[in-house]
């Protein structure tokens, strides 16, 4: 069913040819992605999408969207599972055909903060969804780009130690990329299981920033930003919370977020968004971390060129010692 509601998207992409446009994305199902959807489908005709994500209840709402019937398609993945990903991209590729890909959002993230949990590759959990399965995404797809594209990738304030964040949540201690992706040895520094689980997040959201910045060198004809959405409540990023939190912030904050400082409201989160995925100066803003609409420089760390260097060739390492050895990625490398 998933196959046969992406050829319909992706026939009625070619039956339109250049009228039509093409977004991939990950994170569409709940929260900000979800806003975004809604609104393309429901305001923008000439574009489709092509949504990577499990298999789940809300996927299949996201398919009785009004709009949805032919423009968009679902990809079954688990981004906890490179293989999986891979396999998924495969679908994606053969999906497009020729009709290459205008904007690839970026957008899913997971934070835990209940032990120290690892993905089906054995990697530290977080860093294995939040930035690996996103790097695969694009090693995979870049070429398929239509010139003048764009990839956003959703990054965060808490990337930086020193930033205000409403939360106040732990925030990460520079590690070398290949310990950031032991579960055991991530953040171990930190004592509190709670606070070593956020910190863990906030070094897959500093990952994405530099990977960011790092595509925009390597693909300068494509808009490349990393996009700080701030504190949204209503989300569900808090979702391995205890009880009491997950209803402060599901539903209790989102009544407030209009007068607290550092947080927005979802619609306003999720317009930037699509601003920037549609709408917006990507070539002149490539490279940089964009807060809602506005560019800012984020840490320095960030711009680092030897952290960001290192934080790509461990990526391709662990690409390469994790995938099947029949993945499409591997085959060029295999080659050298």
């Amino acid at each position: 069913m998933a196959r046969d509601n992406a050829m319909s998207a992706v026939a009625a992409a070619e039956r339109f040819g250049a009228a039509r446009k093409c977004l991939v994305m990950t994170g569409g199902t709940s929260g900000i992605g979800r806003r975004v959807l809604e609104r393309l489908l429901r305001e923008r005709a000439n574009w489709i999408v092509i949504l990577i994500a499990r298999p789940s209840p809300r996927v299949d709402a996201l398919k009785a969207l009004p709009g949805a019937d032919g423009r968009l398609a679902v990809v079954d993945a688990d981004l906890a599972s490179l293989n999986s990903v891979d396999r998924a991209c495969d679908e994606v590729v053969g999906l497009l055909g020729s009709h290459p890909i205008d904007a690839l959002a970026l957008n899913a993230g997971i934070q835990t903060v209940t032990g120290d949990l690892a993905s089906a590759d054995g990697l530290e959990l977080a860093f294995a969804v939040n930035f690996l399965a996103h790097f695969l995404i694009v090693e995979r797809l870049k070429g398929h780009l239509r010139p003048g594209g764009r990839i956003v990738s959703t990054s965060s304030e808490v990337h930086d130690p020193e930033a205000f964040c409403l939360m106040g949540i732990g925030r990460a201690t520079w590690q070398d990329p290949l310990v950031l992706a032991d579960p055991t040895h991530a953040q171990s520094h930190v004592a509190s299981v709670v606070d070593r689980g956020e910190a863990r997040y906030c070094a897959s959201k500093l990952l994405n920033l530099m990977h960011a910045r790092h595509l925009a060198l390597e693909l300068p004809n494509i808009g490349v930003m990393a996009f700080n959405p701030s504190v949204v409540p209503g989300t569900d990023i808090g979702r391995d919370r205890n009880w009491l939190q997950r209803l402060g912030f599901k539903y209790l904050l989102p009544l407030f977020a209009p007068i607290v400082p550092g947080a927005r409201l979802l619609a306003r989160s999720s317009g930037d968004l699509l601003w920037l995925l549609t709408e917006a100066d990507a070539q002149s803003l490539s490279g940089q971390y964009v807060d809602g609409r506005a560019p800012q420089p984020g840490s320095s760390e960030s711009s680092d060129p030897a952290k960001i260097a290192r934080a790509i060739e461990v990526a391709h390492v662990l690409l390469r010692r994790c995938l099947d050895p029949s993945s499409t990625f591997l085959a060029p490398h295999l080659s050298h």
